[in-house]
């Protein structure tokens, strides 16, 4: 029987491995297997159903309901139908207050129907209120935020605990001292917590505890092999290491981050605190620049709506003179007398032509309205018509040269927001040339040693480890420097030159765009002129039109035989185009006058528009002011006798 019993206990490692290799084996041939093989399944087959639906598109289910500026949208306005909508009487302020408080995201004139409209092709990119939060709390490299970068200083803590079993057969006595042949048993546990923080002068401390448990089935003997069959050995250690040069530095901290040893090339410089603040400035920048398209934008419609108005009544009323004529010369048609016969037609064909032209300048009406509202964030319509009822400006304004070209350059944000990416250049550039310096590190770690045959409690030495840590007894120390370099230095240089590049282009970028700048105040300076006198003339044109008219109906109302109704439907048309071109030309001088403001960064403040960061933490403000009343009182510091709001540049031989 123990013959049989040795002969059972052999097989079963055999079959333990033998159902291991089955279920590999089916593991492997069901992950290999063709994928054209033929599957059946139960009930009809109908390939062109699989197919199609294999092949459909989907659509993904947010459960997002349709935008609640759609509940309220009905038909749009369009010539086929006559409507009866309330007026909407608009003032520009009102107009340019409801765009401001309904565009989330922010649009502009240009992008409607343009078959580039970033709002249709790339969402993501689209201006909108959100972008400076999404700035704010960036994470990317490259694009992270205040509190992204900030967060390199935050204390980290780490903790693991693990634990072991192991059993080894003994091939002598003396290793361990037990028998050849036996089976030593280890018990074994590791416990590691540590916490870590970065310094704002690039160093970096630690504070770690590490307690190791070793259990051995080894019992002490009189040949001391071991002094306890179980023993707790760790340590409570304090780190601190400081880059001197390259790296080290609160300034170099500040731009680039804590210098670290990942990949060359994947961070770069520019993950500090301070680039992350400048791009948060460069977004408000960016911002404030949609934010002055989309008001402009509004002030230029709106002037336009309100020359359809005054081009729709012109042409309606110009139609309703024609209108008369022609019914006095459809009745001498009718008659049979006069000149109605061979004029009726003439006359008519005026009439339908302007016809015509007023259902042209309703329908402008129509698509001005839409595209306002449009900017305004309103639905297609909702029942009322807008109708502005601000008067355009006819008064003569003359800017003066220096002045609009020095608001430009102060007030324009594509100005501001250049510079913010030449101080950006020149902080980089700074960090990089330190990375030239070698790494050169101070090093060093205090430690107090722990060792015991229980963790906590017990009588006697050694009888209570972290009481052997505590008491000071056994402890460490390393102190020293590490230093280390690239040969020739390749990267460091090829990455100084890269932002010397940068930081010139930047430079060369915002010359040519206050170049660009100052040529679009000069052409909007012409813009203004060349409109006002083209309204001027347009006024005169329109008097002498319409005393041309006066002269003619005189001429025909006393001599009807001699002045054909002909020459008074000319006049009419004459007067009709005269008023068409001064309500353009006042279009225009508006419009011109709304752009003066845009080249010259002054349409938020001509629109009582002011633009502000959301506050600040209340100890920010409390050592702003504290700074404000050091430099302003040089009161005391502890670590300085004096304070000076300026450098004292004189030296006395003493060298103070």
């Amino acid at each position: 029987m123990a013959s049989v019993g040795t002969a059972e206990s052999a097989k079963q490692p055999e079959r333990r491995w033998s159902c291991l290799l089955l279920v590999c084996s089916m593991l492997l041939w069901s992950s290999c297997r063709h994928r054209g093989e033929a599957r059946h399944y139960l009930g009809p087959e109908i390939a062109a159903d699989y197919v199609a639906h294999a092949t459909a598109i989907d659509y993904p289910d947010t459960g997002f309901p349709v935008s609640p500026k759609l509940e309220f949208a009905i038909e749009p306005r369009r010539l086929r139908h006559d409507y009866k909508d309330d007026i909407w009487d608009l003032t520009l302020q009102e107009a340019i207050q409801t765009s401001l408080a309904n565009s989330t995201v922010i649009r502009s004139a240009g992008q409607f129907l343009n078959p580039g409209n970033p709002l249709l092709n790339n969402p993501d990119f689209a201006p909108s209120i959100y972008d400076a939060a999404l700035q704010e709390t960036g994470v990317l490299f490259g694009q992270r935020g205040v509190e992204a970068a900030l967060s390199d200083f935050d204390t980290q803590y780490t903790t693991q605990m693990l634990w072991g079993r192991n059993e080894s057969v003994q091939n002598n006595l003396i290793s361990n001292g037990l028998p050849a042949g036996s089976t030593l048993i280890e018990e074994t546990a590791a416990y590691n917590s540590a916490l870590r923080k970065r310094l704002a002068t690039g160093g970096q401390v630690e504070l770690s505890q590490t307690w190791n448990y070793t259990a051995r089935n080894i019992t002490p003997n009189q040949f001391g092999n071991v002094l306890f069959p179980s023993v707790y050995e760790g340590n409570l250690q304090f780190q601190f290491r400081q880059p001197l040069l390259a790296g080290g530095g609160a300034e170099y901290t500040r731009i680039a981050g804590p210098v670290s040893s990942n990949i060359q090339g994947v961070t770069g410089v520019q993950q500090g605190v301070i680039i992350a603040r400048i791009n948060n400035d460069i977004e408000l920048a960016d911002f404030e620049k949609s934010v002055h398209q989309l008001v402009h934008d509004v002030e230029s419609l709106y002037w336009q709506l309100q020359a359809a108005y005054r081009i729709y009544d012109s042409i309606v009323e110009t139609r309703n003179g024609i209108m008369d004529a022609w019914r006095i010369v459809d009745a001498q048609r009718i008659a049979e007398t006069g000149e109605g016969a061979t004029q009726e037609a003439d006359v008519r064909d005026s009439l339908l032509n302007l016809q015509g032209r007023a259902d042209m300048a309703r329908d402008g009406i129509y698509s001005t309205e839409a595209q306002l509202r449009l900017l305004m964030g309103l639905p297609v319509n909702d029942g009322r018509v807008i109708r502005p009822i601000d008067e355009p400006i006819t008064a003569e304004i003359i800017p003066e040269w220096t002045v609009s070209l020095s608001d430009a350059l102060i007030r324009r944000p594509e100005i501001r927001r250049q510079k913010w990416n030449i101080k950006s250049a020149e902080l980089q550039l700074r960090a990089a040339e330190n990375l030239l310096m070698p790494r050169f590190d101070f090093v060093s770690s205090y430690q107090l040693n722990g060792f015991g045959d229980h963790l906590a409690g017990g009588d006697g030495q050694f009888s209570s480890a972290i009481k052997e840590e505590l008491s000071g007894d056994h402890e460490g120390w390393n102190l020293g420097f590490e230093f280390s370099v690239p040969v020739g230095r390749r990267f460091s240089k090829a990455q100084v030159h890269s932002h010397e590049f940068r930081l010139v282009k930047a430079q060369e970028m915002l010359g040519e765009i206050e170049m660009e700048i100052s040529h679009e105040v000069a052409s909007v300076v012409r813009s203004v002129d060349s409109s006002y006198f083209a309204m001027q003339g347009n006024y005169n044109r329109l008097l002498a039109a319409k005393q041309r008219l006066t002269s003619i109906r005189s001429q025909y109302n006393a001599e009807p035989e001699r002045i054909s109704i002909d020459a008074v439907t000319r006049a009419l048309e004459s007067v009709s185009q005269a008023q068409l071109t001064l309500i353009n030309s006042v279009q225009q001088y508006n419009v011109a006058l709304a752009d003066l403001n845009f080249r010259t960064g002054s349409t938020l403040e001509q629109s009582n528009i002011r633009l502000s960061e959301n506050a600040w933490n209340g100890d920010a403000y409390y050592d702003a002011l504290e700074r404000y009343e050091e430099r302003s009182h040089a009161k005391h510091r502890r670590w300085q006798r004096f304070t000076h709001t300026a450098p004292d540049l004189t030296v006395d031989d003493s060298g103070y």
